[in-house]
């Protein structure tokens, strides 16, 4: 008889009787989804989501709603790794010859060059409006490798901590600015929940942006807006990192998880499990810390992204401007602006830091996904050890990606044509692969019950519902 796994005890915090105290010391579990968080408003709501709204004004509000889909498909990912302890991209080098991670890895090296030259542009240019000298290439060139330094030599706390600072000063100031604007919130809130509605462009849009299909524009907003699939591979990585689920208490994870690996690829079962009930309770139980996390990002995402787009069209849009590629961040300074002059070097600070973020958050996320992909479909890969391996593909992304960048694409149609492939597409994918693998996969009384399965498909109908759009 194979040997059990024993589940650690959850935190206290999640056996207590319910009460403000317990769900205010939830909050002590948002860690990773800050990063997301971070890389979120620093790609989606500084880029693209106040020119939305210069715009669209409230009509394309729905778009945050779906997005909800991705964050409920990175729980059900995460859930799956936190029970089992070995990663979802494990098991799918299982089906069909690893076909899914292939279609992961062509995806991730093809259009994630883009990314990175989309932040090096942007990232570049703010900088160069932050310090008032300098090339735009330069600088972002220079903060890039900044990004890769840490990633290799792992300072997860120092940028998870930094984010969580940072996010929340352009939370808080773009809320502040839309609450002094007093915007018709009765007005604002059903456009939550018209989705299909499709605006066109009103007439006084220049033709660069007209340029652009608006289906093209409504999956490149929802694909800043969601976990992408580097964020849904990195996710499972990160929890790791933070010891929840079976990970708790367990001094060297990755060797855990290894161990637990090489179990599952002997039998091709999850045959290690406890089946007693109060084992069954304390791994949902474990799993929480996941869900809270996420769901604090999404809420987050969530109001940031509305702040932003409404404030794009009171701001931006009732005056007839709309931010472009070079003005990107600049015209938007408007938005702190507005609270009082003097906010705007704070604004300018937490640009900094929060694209600073997402190019951080994009490599440390691209390199785990890359290598817990590659890892079970390449022996050489699994055996390379993975700060190597993240230098490795860094160097790819920077040498590919800086050509891009200096080439002079439009940045707008560059984080459209990524995030349609990285944010939509590939989530969607990732979410159908996740729901068959964890009913395929994990024991009867782990798998997904009637709620977290009618979930499920409710978050890859909403994934799915842009994409006709484009049709």
């Amino acid at each position: 008889m194979k040997e059990e796994i024993v589940f650690p005890e959850p935190d206290s915090v999640l056996t207590e009787k319910p009460s403000l105290k317990k769900y205010l010391r939830y909050l002590l579990f948002f860690g990773p989804g800050a990063i997301i968080a971070s890389a979120t408003i620093g790609q989606g709501q500084l880029i693209l989501g106040p020119q939305i709204g210069a715009w669209a004004g409230f009509r394309l509000l729905w778009i945050i709603t779906l997005s909800f889909g991705s964050y409920f498909i990175a729980y059900i990912a995460a859930r799956f790794t936190l029970i089992s302890g070995i990663n979802v991209a494990d098991v799918f080098a299982r089906i069909k010859k690893g076909i899914i991670n292939w279609i992961f890895i062509a995806i991730i090296l093809i259009f994630l060059p883009l990314f990175a030259a989309t932040i090096i542009t942007t990232l570049g240019y703010s900088v160069q409006w932050i310090i008032g000298y300098g090339n735009h290439l330069a600088w972002g060139l220079y903060f890039s490798l900044v990004a890769v330094f840490l990633v290799i030599v792992e300072r997860y706390r120092v940028i998870e901590y930094t984010q969580a600072f940072f996010v929340a000063v352009l939370a808080i100031g773009a809320i502040i600015s839309v609450a002094l604007i007093q915007p018709d919130v009765l007005k604002m809130i059903p456009h939550f929940f018209t989705i299909g509605d499709v605006p066109s462009y009103p007439s006084w849009v220049p033709d660069s942006v007209k340029s652009k299909p608006v289906p093209l524009i409504i999956l490149g907003y929802l694909g800043t807006l969601t976990v992408s699939i580097i964020m849904l591979v990195g996710y499972s990585g990160w929890v790791k990192v933070k010891k929840w689920g079976i990970f708790k208490d367990k001094e060297n994870t990755e060797k855990f998880s290894h161990m637990l690996h090489e179990r599952f690829r002997k039998t091709g079962k999850v045959d290690y499990l406890p089946s007693s009930k109060e084992e069954i309770k304390k791994a949902h139980l474990l799993t929480k810390p996941a869900l809270i996390d996420l769901m604090i990002s999404f809420i987050i995402v969530a109001v940031v992204s509305a702040a932003y787009m409404v404030a794009g069209y009171y701001l931006l849009g009732e005056q007839h401007k709309i931010p472009t590629d070079i003005n990107l961040i600049k015209e938007q300074a408007v938005i702190f602006s507005n609270i009082a002059k003097w906010l705007e070097p704070l604004y300018k600070i937490s640009i900094f830091f929060a694209l600073f973020g997402t190019i951080y958050a994009g490599f440390e996320g691209v390199s785990r996904m890359l290598h817990e992909t590659m890892r079970p479909l390449i022996k050489k890969i699994d055996e390379t050890p993975y700060k190597q391996f993240s230098l490795y593909v860094l160097i790819y992304l920077i040498i590919i990606g800086t050509p891009i960048a200096i080439s002079g694409v439009s940045v707008i149609l560059m984080l459209s044509i990524t995030l349609l492939f990285i944010g939509v597409i590939g989530v969607i994918i990732y979410g159908i692969g996740v729901i068959y693998v964890s009913q395929k996969v994990l024991p009867p009384q782990y798998r997904l019950g009637k709620l977290h399965m009618a979930f499920s498909v409710i978050s890859l109908i909403f994934l799915s519902i842009p994409l006709f759009l484009l049709l």
